[in-house]
């Protein structure tokens, strides 16, 4: 198995010194950013308090964008040769029916599900080769103010001075709480969740995302490195105290119920213990204030249940370093960063609107996904489904998932466009 390992961690800060940034939190949301001001020449420290390479929770999934965001910020090449593995294509189950297509447009469009130590090792490395500098088991106490202004941290008992300082802390963020940051279009945790790393699932012909929902659970199977699958599943709150009780027994169990998991779990193995947690909340946070801003799940967070987390972070560290950038060199802060919030809140709403009703779905009763085992049982009948899909979207799907599926579908038309030219 291919470990990823790093020296650059050591690196500290030996006296006090003025910052432009100072990012809070250096995993995906903080260390992607980091590389993007260090591109800019600004002086820019990350300091967190975990050790590095190390693992966290995630839904690790990084869609078809997302890989060509990796690319721009200096790391795809890195994590391919890491061994993780272009996934090509899409399953999504319901019941025992089975539905499958292209993962992303274009025969050079994959997707990806990297292990976090090592995604979170190579961001902070570029990030350091870039010019950032690097503070890692160093815990950040309280921020400094001048007035009402943010203008550096304490660290460790050590005061920083930053012109800017971003909270990319996470859901649980001690900078969006120490500056009051405003939550808006809140909703409350409704899903438990379960995951693991498996060794020995079998696989299928191409490595495929796939999404099963069955019973009011929705099991994920995420292709990570040959041999090796991220599983999980996605629980009523009721199911929460029966896995608590045995998460391996209890996870395996409802997993193998999956459509043809019995057999290719046969020789499987559980790496390590699973994790799981009650819920995840559904905000955003107005993401920035006089010296300060937010990124990542501390500016925004939603259930996993679409897998978007990591892909919105990278979206957000792009539009952020933009709008610093241009503070930095004498853009009014208020009017630049008023820009930002809106420019962010269009792009990312519609995705957050998608997993608050992809939570809100019911599962097929039995009597309706028997007549989906007739259009499928068929071949005739699902053709004639496939020709009267596409014609009716607008009156099948809701303005969000609509808006996504023509977006997708421009994806596939530029690709087949470029695929035919001369």
């Amino acid at each position: 198995m291919v470990r990823h390992t790093s020296r650059l961690y050591r690196r500290r800060v030996t006296s006090v010194r003025e910052y432009d940034v100072a990012i809070v939190g250096g995993r995906v949301a903080g260390a992607s950013l980091a590389i993007l001001l260090a591109q800019q020449g600004r002086r820019v420290v990350v300091i967190d308090r975990d050790t590095f390479p190390s693992d966290t929770l995630s839904t690790h999934f990084v869609g078809a964008n997302g890989v060509d965001n990796f690319a721009r910020l200096g790391v795809l090449d890195g994590l391919l040769d890491a061994g993780f593995r272009r996934i090509t294509r899409t399953r999504t189950g319901i019941g025992d029916c089975i539905f499958e297509g292209p993962a992303a447009p274009g025969a050079t469009g994959f997707a990806l599900a990297p292990r976090r130590d090592v995604l979170d090792s190579l961001l902070q490395e570029q990030a350091v080769e870039a010019g950032a500098e690097l503070l890692t088991r160093t815990s950040v106490e309280r921020l400094v103010e001048d007035g009402e202004r943010v203008v550096g941290v304490v660290a460790d008992g050590r005061e920083i001075g930053a012109h800017v300082v971003v909270g990319a802390d996470g859901k649980t963020s001690k900078v969006a709480q120490w500056v009051g940051a405003e939550a808006y279009r809140e909703a409350a945790p409704q899903r438990p969740a379960y995951y693991g790393y498996f060794r020995g699932v079998a696989p299928l012909a191409e490595p495929t995302v796939e999404l099963h929902f069955v019973d009011h659970t929705v099991g994920f199977l995420f292709p990570m490195r040959p041999g090796e699958d991220c599983l999980a599943l996605e629980l009523q709150p009721d199911d929460f105290d029966a896995f608590r009780a045995d998460p391996q027994a209890t996870f395996e169990e409802r997993y193998r119920a999956l459509q043809g998991m019995e057999e290719r779990l046969r020789g499987a193995t559980l790496e390590g213990k699973l994790k799981g947690t009650k819920g995840v909340a559904n905000y955003l946070r107005v993401p920035y204030g006089p010296g300060w801003a937010l990124t990542g799940d501390a500016a925004y967070l939603k259930d996993p249940i679409t897998g978007l987390g990591i892909g919105d972070a990278l979206v957000q560290a792009f539009l952020l370093a933009d709008a610093l950038g241009a503070c930095l060199d004498g853009a009014d802060w208020s009017t630049t960063m008023t820009a930002y919030h809106e420019h962010r809140d269009r792009a990312l709403l519609p995705l957050y609107e998608l997993t608050l009703g992809a939570l809100e779905d019911g599962f097929l009763a039995p009597d309706e996904l028997d007549r989906l085992r007739a259009l499928l049982a068929n071949p005739f009948t699902a053709r004639s489904l496939s020709s009267w899909l596409p014609e009716n979207l607008a009156s099948c799907l809701p303005p969000a998932r609509l808006a996504l599926a023509e977006l997708t579908a421009r994806g596939f038309g530029r690709a087949r466009g470029a695929m035919v030219a001369p």
